[in-house]
């Protein structure tokens, strides 16, 4: 690709050009290349094309673009397969769990499919079926993966994606246990009922699991869309702003508060229906929650330092980002750590406008430049920071790209980032009330301890105060500006006149 190997000249406009569509196009070559063989081989390696679909940070888009055909086209096993799958599992042919069971599945992914059936008591169910080849070569196939990764890294020192061969043999055992998948289930819908209970209202729903075995779970048989099928909200009057701002307020509980957190929810995973008659969901939908497989359990010390790690972004504070980037990423390289994370030039976040300027075509070009002129230090990083913020990287990209999938607006954005700061806000609040609750708890108490102990609560609960009305007033005024009222369209002149 050197310029001089190629008659072209460097520095020339038109040979830079030249050069970059010839890149372009090997790119786009060898990505198509490497899902051909990921596709044929089945099984783990789409799993991992997938992964690589969702690096969007790192790699350039002709093989993200290129990977994205592998998240929901995968090729399904036969049904004699599976019927031969319940005999060595269960002992049991199909006939004795279902009264019917449709042949052809509903949905295949990488490491099973689901089909349609009736349990012997007439109830409608989706079963899902790991692939029944996957167990004969699952662990050869972890390992095969590891040893190539391993070789390129040996061949070529800067490569540093080995992270991604680790990541897999951490999550894939887990993954293809489906009596873990069915306790994550119940776990998260029980988080959700606990937050219910205490007034946090929420649009999920976990379909119930009836029963599991390692490679077989059935579970309640839900009917609905994709949550990026513009045409199922539109037909049911569901509003893509609502959608979108409770998937933040779903993932920012997930990670702020309960630190259990679902880390694949690309499309394919996430639907959506009409709120049935008696359902707790504040909205007039539902946002179903599928494939429990891969979760990340956080601890309370990563929860707080992502807290105020985000807090630090979207109010701009680049001492503190630069402090929790080293502490969380173990990098120096805090403004490309930034980046990486909110999916936002660093010049947006230093201007403290993640709440204030939503992401335009634009700034996604430059970032996407930025981020591709430093594709080893990304990987750098990468390779560095822990697992779990490793798949939170991977949760916030899917979830940005669903918002740019369904079409989001503007204010939508920007409602994401100040649900994320409230949720945050909280977070701080809570550990600091929990370390003002043990200083009190402490004996030999002293009359200035309890007077520092009272003002450091003051302005811990102050400043929790503050931060969440004014988002709540910045939440309220984005709503009414994007209403139809005519104080809406009043207001949207005054702030004209202004500017």
């Amino acid at each position: 690709m050197d310029f001089t190997n190629r008659n072209l000249k460097e520095g020339d406009p038109e040979d830079e050009k030249e050069r970059a569509r010839r890149m372009s196009a090997l790119h786009k070559r060898s990505a198509e290349r490497l899902r051909e063989m990921l596709r044929r081989n089945g099984g783990i390696y789409i799993k991992l094309g997938q992964h690589l679909a969702s690096l969007k940070y790192l790699l350039p888009d002709e093989w993200t673009t290129a990977m994205e055909p592998l998240q929901d086209r995968c090729t399904p096993s036969s049904i004699e397969s599976i019927e031969e799958l319940f005999l060595s599992d269960l002992g049991q042919p199909l006939s004795a769990y279902f009264s019917s069971f449709d042949a052809e599945p509903i949905g295949v992914a990488s490491l099973a499919q689901v089909h349609k059936a009736r349990l012997l008591n007439g109830q409608e169910v989706a079963v899902k079926v790991q692939h029944p080849a996957l167990k004969e070569f699952s662990s050869i196939d972890i390992k095969t993966v590891g040893v190539l990764t391993n070789i390129v890294a040996y061949v070529f020192p800067a490569f540093e994606f080995t992270w991604l061969s680790d990541e897999m043999q951490t999550s894939l055992p887990r993954e293809l246990n489906f009596d873990i998948e069915a306790a994550n289930a119940a776990r998260v819908d029980d988080n959700f009922n606990k937050a219910r209970a205490e007034g946090n209202k929420s649009t999920i729903k976990v379909p119930d699991v009836i029963w599991s075995r390692e490679r077989v779970l059935v579970m309640e048989f839900m009917v609905g869309s994709r949550i990026d099928n513009l045409q199922y909200l539109k037909d049911n009057n569901i509003k893509v702003s609502e959608v979108s701002n409770e998937m933040a307020r779903t993932f920012s509980q997930m990670i702020y508060k309960d630190g259990f957190v679902h880390c694949d929810p690309h499309p394919g995973n996430v639907m959506i229906r009409p709120a049935p008659p008696g359902s707790p969901s504040p909205r007039n939908f539902e946002i179903i929650l599928l494939d429990h497989g891969l979760y990340r359990e956080l601890t309370p010390e990563f929860k707080l330092d992502y807290a105020h790690l985000w807090t630090a972004i979207i109010a701009s504070d680049e001492e503190e980002i630069k402090y929790r980037a080293l502490k969380l990423g173990g990098t120096d390289a805090y403004q490309l750590f930034a980046s990486i994370l909110t999916g936002r030039d660093w010049s947006v976040v230093q201007g403290a406008q993640l709440t204030k300027k939503a992401r335009g075509k634009d700034e996604v070009m430059t970032v996407g430049d930025g981020l591709g002129n430093n594709i080893a230090d990304i990987a750098g990083i990468l390779a560095k920071v822990p697992r779990n913020l490793l798949l939170l990287f991977k949760t916030n990209d899917l979830l940005r790209a669903l918002d740019e999938d369904l079409g989001a607006d503007d204010g939508s954005q920007m409602r994401t980032f100040a649900v994320m700061g409230q949720y945050c806000a909280q977070a701080v609040y809570d550990a600091d009330r929990s370390d003002i609750l043990t200083t009190l708890d402490t004996p030999n108490l002293t009359v200035s301890l309890i007077a520092k102990t009272v003002r450091s609560w003051v302005k811990s609960y102050c400043g929790l105060l503050f931060t969440t009305w004014s988002l709540d007033i910045f939440v309220w005024w984005i709503d009414l500006v994007q209403s139809d009222s005519i104080l809406s369209q009043m207001l949207w002149r005054v702030g004209q006149l202004v500017v």
